[in-house]
């Protein structure tokens, strides 16, 4: 028992122990700096010490980029932010590939290159001669799988041209009331074959063009081709083009109201050789001829 008492006074006692810390020049033995602590000092200096590093270690893992640089330290955070991007980036792909199928299918009735029913008739009649063509090459053996595929091919084409006749009369054109859009004359007739997919009407310089139904404008612009250029968008799958005007007096995105002034007449764009408004009808992607709904 007094061994334990001694031993415990010795170790409270050795904490409250005065050192002295002292600096020599070594030739002379002068005294440069002379520090005095004592144990309970050194120990406490010593944890805050620790204390305060393992803050700012702690502190710049979790504040600052270093964080990285350790392996598997937010991996969970990164892989989902990843997750995410990629799920909008293929969201803005198919966007993406949905517009520019629009935009090109939108440009080539504004260029007048899109392919007429006859056109695609004649071209589905090429395929069919050819494969008729080469039936007479076939091996015996296979004469009759090859017979079989043939009539599904053209019970399919069939299927289709049935389809591309008919859908004109899925919408009673020839009851709808359309405006004409300038009271004139008519100086181009609608001719496919030669890829003018309209017609051009004359009208007195300053007229102004009218819509033939109500829709919303979809496209007000200028092209190379067809100067100022206003579409708009009706019901029923029916769009209608103005072009070589020489102003637009709507923008995209307007409502406009059947026989509402929408451009003014003019000669604008490289196909034009006079003031005129070349006017179009197209329906599913096709294009109609004004004149067989219209009178001008």
């Amino acid at each position: 028992m007094p061994a334990e008492n001694h031993k415990e006074h010795t170790l409270k006692d050795s904490l409250k122990d005065s050192y002295r810390l002292i600096v020599q020049k070594t030739e002379t033995f002068e005294e440069k700096l002379s520090l005095q602590f004592k144990s309970w000092q050194v120990i406490l200096t010593s944890i805050l010490l620790l204390i305060f590093m393992i803050l700012t270690i702690g502190s710049l893992i979790i504040f600052t980029p270093l964080k990285k640089l350790i392996p598997g330290y937010g991996d969970l955070a990164q892989y989902t932010e990843i997750t995410r991007l990629n799920e909008e980036l293929l969201e803005l792909e198919n966007q993406l590939a949905v517009q520019k199928n629009y935009t090109s299918r939108f440009m080539n009735m504004l260029r007048d290159s899109v392919e007429t029913e006859e056109a695609i008739r004649k071209k589905q009649g090429n395929i069919a001669a050819k494969a008729d063509a080469s039936l007479g090459k076939k091996i015996k053996e296979e004469e009759e799988i090859r017979s079989e595929v043939e009539a599904d091919r053209q019970k399919q084409q069939k299927e289709l041209l049935a389809k591309s006749s008919s859908d004109s009369k899925l919408i009673p054109l020839d009851k709808i009331s359309f405006v004409p859009p300038v009271k004139g004359s008519v100086s181009g007739a609608f001719m496919p074959q030669k890829k003018h997919l309209g017609v051009d009407l004359i009208a007195p310089k300053n007229t102004p063009v009218k819509a033939t139904l109500d829709g919303f404008v979809m496209f007000a612009d200028w092209t190379i081709e067809s100067g100022q250029t206003i579409g708009i968008q009706h019901q029923n799958n029916i769009i209608s083009f103005y072009k070589h005007n020489s102003s637009l007096l709507k923008k995209q995105g307007d409502f406009v109201k059947a026989g509402e002034a929408i451009a003014i007449i003019g000669n604008t764009g490289t196909h034009t050789d006079g003031p005129h408004v070349h006017f179009e009808l197209w329906q599913e992607g096709r294009a109609l001829d004004p004149s067989d709904y219209i009178q001008f």
